[in-house]
């Protein structure tokens, strides 16, 4: 009896041994076992990669558009500034109309361009007041709203001397994001679901100030100056 004990008690031990065994050899193949941790890790890096990618073309396009806008700015300033004593209301849009080439082949219906004829005090280079100013709006196929309107105007410090004239071109491009506007939101002010981009574009006079031409053909007053 004693004798089948003890024999039953080998086996068991040694059926023991033969488990532990197999699950030390089990577990060092799963251990050494990388079948899909690629995909696995792709899981974990692509949203990143993704985000990242988004973000970068988002930001591309922006700062792209945002030079596209200063452009038209500077262009819009320069033409209005090589005009001869007087400017048509007409011609006035056939210039602004030039904006919307220059931002293709981003939305050129986003885009509010405004001319403004600045003139300083003959005692004060700070002192300055606008004589016209033109609206440009390509939204709707394009209207151009122009008046004469003697206001005070703040120029750059610097910008002109005494009696002197500016044409100032100030651009607003409504800018809407790709897919989301994480980069953008911190920098930019946003209107409902667009950023607006605020550029400005300064030129002198060739000879002298343009001074805009009214309907009915008189031009618009110089402001005065206490």
């Amino acid at each position: 009896m004693r004798t089948s004990r003890t024999s039953a008690a080998k086996r068991l031990i040694r059926h023991m041994q033969i488990a532990r065994r197999h699950a030390r050899r089990s577990l060092s193949a799963w251990s050494r076992n990388e079948r899909g941790a690629a995909a696995v890790e792709f899981a974990f890096i692509a949203p990143i990669v993704s985000t990242m990618f988004i973000g970068a073309v988002e930001l591309s396009q922006v700062l792209t558009v945002d030079r596209r806008a200063a452009q038209v700015a500077t262009t819009m300033a320069d033409l209005v500034a090589r005009t001869n004593a007087s400017i048509s209301q007409s011609s006035m849009t056939d210039i602004m109309k030039v904006g919307g080439f220059i931002m293709l082949p981003y939305r050129s219906s986003a885009l509010e361009t405004t001319v403004r004829n600045v003139t300083s005090s003959p005692s004060s280079a700070t002192t300055a007041k606008q004589s016209w100013y033109c609206t440009y709006n390509t939204n709707g196929g394009g209207t151009n709203t122009c008046a004469c309107n003697v206001t005070s105007y703040t120029l750059p410090t610097g910008l002109v001397t005494t009696n002197d004239s500016v044409v100032v071109a100030e651009v607003r491009y409504f800018y809407t994001p790709l897919l989301f506007d994480m980069i953008l939101k911190n920098t930019l002010t946003k209107t409902g679901s667009y950023y607006t981009l605020s550029k400005k574009g300064y030129a002198k006079p060739r000879s002298q100030a343009a001074m805009l031409l009214q309907t009915s053909g008189v031009a618009c007053p110089s402001p005065s100056f206490p």
